[in-house]
């Protein structure tokens, strides 16, 4: 064959596969084009200003991560300042397939970086409160009354990452703080917002899927750690939301927050309301599982003789039997802060509530690790809830100077008045008569 047509036929073979070539180049393009849209998704990110240095590079980092390497395309990403309830930043990712790379990614979202930067490294002002410490604490139910103002409507519910403490705390009601092992009852998750910060308002929420992580050890011990998992998995429950994690383990819970779609646990499937839990209360687990000995115990040789002292640190306590609701009152003196469970906490000492509340083993106590002077210390007990007949009895038990002593107590009504005073409520209260306990004076009829 002459060396012009061979030319030829490799040219025109080479034409064949060229056109072969586009017509399958075309066929997977349009079969790409023709796959539907991924469906779109919401992610929300909770921050709170008040990490330490280290934490916040390492927030930083994942963040940034997840920003131009994991987020699916077809979603939005809001970033909220969850303490300020501010926004951050916000960044959209379309359905296009140059937004798969991240350097695409990273130079259109800059601004976005930028701003998430600046509030990271800024100093920001804490709330002042001598007893509370701020550096990891979210305002969550604030924070999620923002997001139902401002979170627009979904066709799947929003998968939200919160990072910082799952214990909350409150410059402007301290009461509710979750501080030193203390957490908040049912009875809050039943009441209405006007009477705890954890209530209802009755307004709808948005359904969130709430992945939350936490830095360091915020935990007293393993009961501390299960009871507050449980109140947030309820709290989030009563709203219509789920909490999907709660954990310190950061790599973890930023992979199932960017994989809302996958297999996700929900942590309230395993805890129940108690519907019959209704007062409002701050319960509170110790660090020590005998730090309630001096009052728990059933073989106890009380003293008989009177202090050494008049002025030092004291607990004050009562136990009883029946399943019954009763109440401890208590302040240093006449004009001081009355400690019981809707003021867990005073300058002078803590309010303690027994965790198990269970039959048989009912138990409270006020701690004055402040010293105070026992001839101007204030008790009562109150008969709250329940039905008793004959009246409810009970034992006190006051520890002081090293020495325990006790006596019992009786409260003449056969139920409860729900902690109301007055006039007409003399029958539900017994005054708890500190000094004749201490055999500084002779006993009278006071107690039974």
């Amino acid at each position: 064959m002459p060396k012009s047509e061979s030319d030829s036929a490799k040219s025109n073979l080479l034409m064949k596969h060229l056109f072969i070539l586009l017509f399958l180049a075309s066929k997977l393009t349009a079969a790409e084009n023709s796959k539907p849209a991924p469906p779109p998704q919401s992610f929300v990110i909770g921050l709170l200003p008040f990490l330490e240095k280290n934490v916040k590079e390492d927030v930083y980092r994942n963040v940034i991560r997840l920003l131009v390497e994991d987020l699916p395309l077809n979603s939005t990403l809001a970033i909220y300042d969850a303490f300020g309830l501010k926004s951050i930043a916000s960044v959209t990712l379309p359905n296009a397939r140059v937004f798969a790379s991240p350097k695409t990614r990273a130079n259109q979202f800059a601004g976005a970086v930028r701003d998430l930067k600046a509030f990271l490294v800024s100093d920001h002002p804490r709330p002042a409160n001598a007893r509370l410490n701020f550096e990891e604490s979210i305002q969550v139910p604030q924070f999620l009354d923002f997001l139902a103002q401002n979170l627009p409507s979904t066709n799947s519910p929003p998968a939200v990452l919160l990072i910082g403490s799952p214990l909350y705390q409150d410059a402007k009601e301290p009461v509710f703080s979750m501080m030193d092992g203390y957490f908040p009852s049912d009875g809050h998750l039943l009441a209405p917002r006007e009477k705890s910060v954890f209530g209802s308002d009755g307004s709808a929420s948005p359904p969130l899927v709430v992945h939350w992580v936490y830095f360091a050890d915020p935990w007293l011990n393993d009961l501390h750690k299960e009871r507050v998992t449980r109140f947030w998995a309820l709290y989030f429950a009563r709203r219509g939301s789920q909490l999907a994690a709660l954990s310190g383990d950061l790599p973890t819970v930023l992979h199932a927050f960017c994989h809302p779609r996958g297999e996700s646990s929900n942590v309230a499937a395993k805890y129940f309301l108690d519907p019959e839990q209704t007062k409002i209360e701050m319960l509170r687990v110790s660090r020590n599982v005998d730090v309630a000995d001096w009052l728990t115990r059933d073989s106890l040789q009380t003293a008989q003789k009177p202090p050494s002292i008049m002025v030092g640190p004291m607990k004050i306590g009562i136990r009883w039997k029946e399943n019954v609701d009763l109440d401890l009152y208590a302040a240093a003196h006449s004009g001081a802060e009355t400690l019981f469970f809707q003021h867990t906490r005073s300058p002078e000492g803590y309010y303690y509530k027994d965790h198990r509340s269970s039959p048989g083993r009912e138990y409270e106590f006020i701690e004055f690790e402040s010293s105070v002077d026992i001839r101007q210390v204030e008790a009562m007990v109150n008969f709250y809830k329940g039905h008793c007949p004959g009246g409810a009895r009970g034992e006190v038990r006051i520890e002081f100077d090293g020495r325990i002593y006790g006596a019992p107590f009786f409260i003449e009504a056969t139920g409860g008045n729900r902690g109301r005073s007055g006039p007409g409520q003399e029958e539900f209260w017994t005054p708890i008569p500190i000094q004749e306990i201490l055999k500084l004076k002779v006993a009278t009829a006071a107690v039974r």
